[in-house]
């Protein structure tokens, strides 16, 4: 307990600065400009700068009642959001994968488990840090950042060679979310090449949409980001977050239309439906594909 409180805590301080990397970026300059990075935090809307009893991740925000404490400017609901999503990443991530992997026994702070599953797990934290950032800035700028989808391909490559070095010490049927049900769908019992397959399947399928809405339909920084994305999945996990994210980006879409809140020609950002599709991959895939296959007598 002890060391999934630290976790949170240490969560709630990196969504605090990811906050930061979002707020204070802009599409015409890299997500890591240490200029644009540096300096004191100050209120979006009177430049109130913002001092230590201002800055505590979440307890601030509600302390304060969401609005800033020099204007009364409502701030944005992202901060404590982030925040928690962040935190709650650091403190249960590690902790579904060690079930999901087969290593009960492991935490970042114990010797239970090898070095390279430590590796695989925070390859895995990052890459889910990155969707969070990926999305935040996607719903204030409809831009996916290049160096993000960049750094999401670095950690496929780094968990992909991980679990196919290290496949030996992982439960039988644990290499895909979709545990056995991969096999139906799978190519290959081949790590690298389900993870190629991902990668491929991603960009291409998101490239072809690209090409036949002529753009209109889905942004290239959609394409990089399925392609990146897959090969952190691989085969045939990613097909299952595509078709999630469809369906879900659909049925908002649907309702946004109906309400009148927005137009067939008006865009709508579709990464953050991406990584929901990712999410719900990771952490119910094998669920969601067990009770399809139910509704048929499978």
């Amino acid at each position: 307990m002890v060391t999934i409180a630290l976790l949170f805590i240490f969560g709630l301080a990196i969504g605090s600065f990811l906050n930061v990397v979002v707020f204070r970026y802009t599409p015409e300059r890299t997500v890591f400009d240490g200029k644009r990075l540096g300096g004191r935090s100050r209120c979006p809307h009177c430049g109130h700068v913002l001092g230590a009893g201002e800055l505590v991740p979440i307890v601030s925000f509600f302390i304060q009642k969401g609005r800033c404490r020099s204007c009364g400017h409502r701030l944005s609901l992202q901060y404590p959001l982030v925040e928690l999503a962040s935190a709650a990443v650091f403190a249960f991530v590690p902790l579904f994968l060690n079930a999901a992997y087969g290593m009960s026994g492991a935490t970042f702070f114990s010797a239970g488990a090898p070095l390279w599953y430590y590796c695989l797990v925070a390859a895995w934290v990052l890459a889910i840090i990155t969707w969070i950032v990926i999305t935040a800035i996607d719903l204030r700028h409809y831009v996916i950042p290049n160096e993000l989808n960049a750094f999401l391909l670095i950690l496929g490559v780094c968990g992909t060679a991980l679990l196919s070095a290290y496949r030996g010490g992982i439960f039988p049927f644990r290499i895909s979310f979709l545990r056995n049900f991969a096999l139906l769908f799978s190519f290959s019992d081949n790590v690298v090449s389900n993870h190629v397959a991902g990668m491929i399947f991603g960009g291409l399928f998101f490239a072809l949409l690209v090409f036949l809405s002529r753009g209109k339909g889905m942004g290239f920084g959609d394409v990089k980001l399925a392609f990146a994305s897959g090969l952190i999945l691989g085969w045939p996990d990613i097909a299952l977050a595509t078709m999630l994210s469809f369906i879900l980006g659909g049925a908002f879409g649907g309702i946004l239309i109906l309400a009148g809140a927005k137009t067939m020609k008006d865009k709508i950002p579709f990464a953050p439906f991406l990584v929901l599709g990712f999410l719900l991959t990771i952490f119910f895939g094998h669920a969601i594909v067990g009770g399809y296959l139910r509704i048929f007598g499978l």
